[in-house]
């Protein structure tokens, strides 16, 4: 889904941008000190966590069937285009190329589009003929066939039985599955694997289990194939809890670092996160605990979001099953966010979880108010002026309870000493720099919604007060340097933020914003 594009450009939620460039911000600091401490700038700059590449855990255990029928071992070439009567070759219908053989640089794409379909089951268009069966595609051995072509595939799941009948069903689900290799590459083909995702959703429990047999032998490379990542997902979600929970336990011993930033890996982790008991993927917040594998997670593109899956699963309802349990991990895994807050929080993908864990509500209110007073507070100058830091201090101003709200204001009205020479001080530099004004901006619409009385909690008449006096010292340091400001749009809009709650009608700053 396009995202929206306010006037502000300013990019909050986690993206899925065409490249990812881990790399922290350069930010430039100002010439003011923190009063209270001995402070340095924050951590920019810094590599990224390595990412750990392993050999794919490989599973070469032997398969057993409980039926007769699944001991068979079919012959050479899975797909036979003999004639079951005379003998004579059939042939395929192909793309033809007419007249000139194509030229362009799709060559191998087009090839890998064109019908499989045997000639006797195509009509006119091009498209399956009405008058084909399911058992003559049986009777001519030509499943596979069917399977690979986009037509036929689609014939095969509007025609295939929903439920086990002891005829038709059975005798494609044994076809499709009597050769491991052979099912495990229609899991991978692009038409394929759509029609084994419906032999999954309409299987039994036997079924289930001979799927689950097929699927475990080789999970950690489906996981990251394009097409069959889509059966794991729905193996996961439509088998028997105890089999979906044996692929999960299958990755256990994986390189969880690759299947979390890998943009097929990454949502079969997400699947099995927000579906399967905690129990089946414990191991996975285990994982996440170690600060290396920690790190180089949050800063992908795709590794942000499976760890704020994770966090979204283990702070859900109190009410919901192993609450204790959930909320033991949880606990865990924030303390190696915590740790490494200031580095997640400069990181172009990673300071989408330092948000997260910002906005959340509930379970998760504890550490947001950790997150600001062991990672912010005192740090708020140099996190302002990051280009990815910032967005997280404008969360914390919008999210923080009352009491962390004040310090954070305190701290950027009389937390620094100014310059010794420019006497510049916080808010001179916040107000001129290209991302520190966004964060002045965002404090213009937290004391304008307080003094409006647009705040989710009832505020006393001492806390409006205070927040007014906060406003007035903001408009009076823009009125003194508004000659300047006017040239910068980013000092427009301040102005214009002002303007707005002199008339009572303050412009506020959406939360989910957009570049």
């Amino acid at each position: 889904m396009a995202p929206m594009k306010p006037s502000n450009r300013r990019l909050y939620e986690s993206p899925a941008p065409s490249q990812a460039h881990n790399e922290s911000a350069n930010a430039t600091f100002g010439g003011c000190f923190n009063a209270n401490s001995s402070w340095t700038p924050g951590r920019n700059g810094q590599n990224i966590a390595p990412i750990f590449q392993s050999t794919p855990k490989q599973s070469h255990a032997p398969y057993k069937y409980s039926s007769s029928w699944r001991h068979n071992t079919p012959g050479s070439g899975s797909s036979r285009n003999r004639c079951s009567e005379g003998g004579a070759v059939r042939l395929r219908l192909i793309d033809l190329e007419l007249n000139e053989a194509p030229s362009s640089s799709n060559t191998s794409h087009n090839r890998s589009l064109r019908s499989t379909l045997p000639v006797w089951a195509i009509d006119e268009q091009g498209g399956v003929s009405a008058s084909v069966t399911l058992k003559e595609v049986l009777s001519n051995e030509s499943l596979i066939e069917f399977a690979t072509d986009k037509n036929g595939c689609r014939f095969l799941q509007e025609q295939y039985p929903a439920t086990s009948d002891g005829g038709i069903h059975d005798e494609i689900f044994r076809k499709m599955v009597e050769d491991r290799e052979m099912f495990l590459s229609m899991c991978r083909n692009m038409f394929g694997n759509f029609f084994v995702q419906r032999m999954v959703e309409c299987s039994n429990a036997e079924e289930q289990e001979i799927v689950m047999e097929h699927l475990i032998t080789d999970m950690f490379s489906l996981c990251l194939d394009k097409s069959a990542c889509r059966v794991i997902q729905l193996a996961i979600q439509k088998l028997e809890t105890h089999l979906a929970s044996r692929l999960a336990s299958e990755l256990r011993d994986a390189d969880l670092v690759r299947l979390s930033i890998d943009q097929n890996g990454n949502h079969v982790i997400q699947k099995i996160i927000k579906t399967l008991p905690v129990s089946a993927w414990d191991y996975i917040v285990k994982f996440f605990c170690n600060d290396e594998n920690l790190i180089a997670v949050c800063q992908d593109k795709y590794g942000c979001r499976v760890v704020q899956s994770t966090i979204e699963k283990l702070s859900e309802d109190p009410q919901t099953e192993c609450y204790n349990q959930r909320l033991s991990l949880l606990q865990q895994l924030m303390v190696g966010i915590t740790r490494n807050c200031n580095q997640l929080a400069s990181n172009e993908f990673a300071n989408y979880v330092v948000q997260h864990v910002v906005k959340c509500d509930g379970a998760m209110e504890k550490f947001r108010d950790i997150i600001i007073e062991q990672c912010l507070l005192r740090n708020l100058l140099s996190m302002s002026q990051e280009k990815y830091a910032s967005h997280v201090v404008e969360v914390a101003f919008l999210r923080a309870p009352h009491r962390l709200a004040f310090d954070m204001m305190e701290e950027i009205f009389e937390g620094y000493i100014p310059h010794p020479e420019t006497n510049r001080d916080a808010l001179d530099i916040l107000l001129f720099h290209q991302y520190g004004n966004y964060v002045i901006q965002q404090m213009i619409n937290i004391c304008c919604k307080a003094i409006l009385g647009n705040t989710e909690r009832h505020l006393e008449q001492k806390e409006v007060e205070q927040y007014t006096k906060w406003l007035e010292r903001i408009k009076e340091r823009v009125a003194r340097n508004s000659h300047r400001l006017e040239r910068f749009s980013s000092g427009k809009k301040i102005i214009e933020a002002l303007h707005g709650s002199s008339t009572g009608s303050p412009m506020a700053l959406p939360e989910n914003q957009y570049h």
